[in-house]
């Protein structure tokens, strides 16, 4: 009972009175606003710009918006109030008017309003009406080490007493970075310097990643904010070696016992090269051999030329690539020689065959002092053909000769001096005839 009481209360009272009410005015307003204002005014704010330029002349021409002074505008329009009536900036598209834009430059381009689905929009004001753009082709360049145009600059980095930056061993990592921009400003970019962040009394080789990255139009810095590169993280390997010069050598030979080769004065070029390497290979070394001469080859006027060449213990630095050698024969002469067949012998034959010199003389060009060679004749010279230097068999050969003066360690024969020889196999005893043999009838 007390329930349907409740129920009765609040049926007839004024709170309900007052939400019936309430209904009834909104559906009211609705249905006014429907009949009598059928139009309503809207605007919208922070509304995205499409910077699109498909189908335009502009992406003909392969142009991209570079800059643009601003992103968004405010709309105010107007439309039927079922149309617009629940509109956001999403139902609205701002486009660009491009139809003036015949090549790079900058534009004062108009903004042009429609709505995304399609409905009519009236009294349309956007503002600003114009945005201010800048038009140019968008480029790429590859800066390289290979080219030269990826460098480091190692001015910092100060090496210890005795060592050395080799720059031709300098690697950077990546070895090559792409830039991108506008191709106007992308055209200007020469080259990309890495400089490396400092260091003093430096012992060696190193990898450094501290670099400040610079970009240059020539010898002048270049900055814009509208060229981007890729990557500007670098590592940079640094060699640093240890230097020394080192004196320089060259061996004579001979395999004529009766020459001093230490009594040949000679002079190199270049005393001693610059060169460098690790610590523990260069301090082992105390000369460097650059050849050899024989001493037959050794005549007055004549010069040597040698390569100084690299090797895995050392790296020649000191700008020379080669060095000459000359012989100090001042007082000394050449004189021709013809040793007669009497005194041109073969040493270290072999039993089984028997050697024959075959020819009368060989004539021979020696170098000596003057005064001590011009007291000498054909009868102080002795030519030797070393057998053991050859196989042998039956027949002629033309074997090579050692030319010397016994006794005058000054002198030694200058050019190849040959001989002919003829080889026969020895005689061997003929064998005891048997008992039971007949010989001349006799048993």
């Amino acid at each position: 009972m007390a329930e349907k009481n409740i129920k009765k209360r609040l049926f007839h009272g004024n709170f309900f009175l007052l939400i019936v009410s309430l209904v009834i005015a909104v559906v009211l307003w609705l249905i006014l606003s429907i009949t009598a204002f059928p139009e309503v005014d809207m605007t919208l704010k922070d509304v995205n710009i499409d910077f699109s330029l498909e189908g335009s002349y502009a992406d003909l021409l392969g142009l991209s918006v570079i800059t643009s002074d601003i992103n968004t505008a405010s709309v105010s329009f107007s439309g039927r109030r079922e149309d617009i009536g629940k509109y956001t900036a999403d139902d609205v598209h701002i486009s660009l008017g491009l139809e003036n834009v015949r090549g790079s430059g900058t534009y004062n381009i108009p903004l042009t309003v429609t709505s995304v689905n399609g409905d009519q929009l009236n009294d349309v004001e956007i503002a600003p009406q114009y945005v201010h753009i800048v038009f140019d082709k968008l480029a790429t360049k590859i800066l390289s080490v290979d080219d030269g145009s990826l460098t480091a600059d190692l001015s910092n980095v100060i090496p210890a007493s005795n060592y050395v930056i080799d720059p031709e061993e300098v690697r950077i990592t990546p070895s090559q970075v792409e830039i991108s921009g506008p191709k106007d400003y992308i055209d200007q970019v020469t080259s990309c310097v890495l400089t490396v962040s400092g260091s003093e009394n430096v012992k060696g080789s190193y990898n450094v990643s501290d670099s400040k990255v610079t970009l240059y139009n020539g010898n002048a810095e270049f900055s814009n904010d509208l060229v981007s590169m890729k990557t500007s993280n670098f590592m940079v390997y640094i060699p640093v070696y240890y230097t020394r010069s080192i004196p320089l050598t060259v061996t004579l030979t001979t395999n004529n016992p009766a020459v001093d080769i230490n009594t040949i004065p000679y002079t190199l070029s270049l005393d001693s090269m610059l060169v460098r390497g690790q610590d523990s290979d260069l301090e082992l070394l105390d000369e460097i051999n650059i050849g050899y001469i024989d001493v037959t080859e050794i005549n007055i006027g004549k010069l040597f030329t040698f390569p100084l060449s690299d090797t895995s213990s050392y790296t020649n630095i000191s700008g020379v690539d080669s060095v000459q050698v000359s012989f100090d024969l001042e007082g000394y002469t050449t004189k021709r020689i013809s040793i007669p067949n009497s005194r041109i012998y073969t040493i270290n034959g072999q039993s089984n065959f028997t050697a024959t010199v075959e020819q009368d003389r060989v004539n021979v060009t020696v170098v000596g002092p003057e005064d001590e060679l011009n007291e000498l004749d054909s009868s102080n010279f002795i030519a030797q053909i070393n057998l053991m230097d050859y196989e042998l068999s039956t027949g002629p050969r033309i074997l090579t000769c050692t030319v010397c003066a016994p006794n005058h360690p000054k002198i030694w024969a200058t050019g190849l001096t040959q001989a002919l020889v003829s080889f026969e196999v020895a005689n061997e005893e003929a064998p005891e005839p048997a008992d039971d043999i007949v010989v001349d009838g006799e048993e």
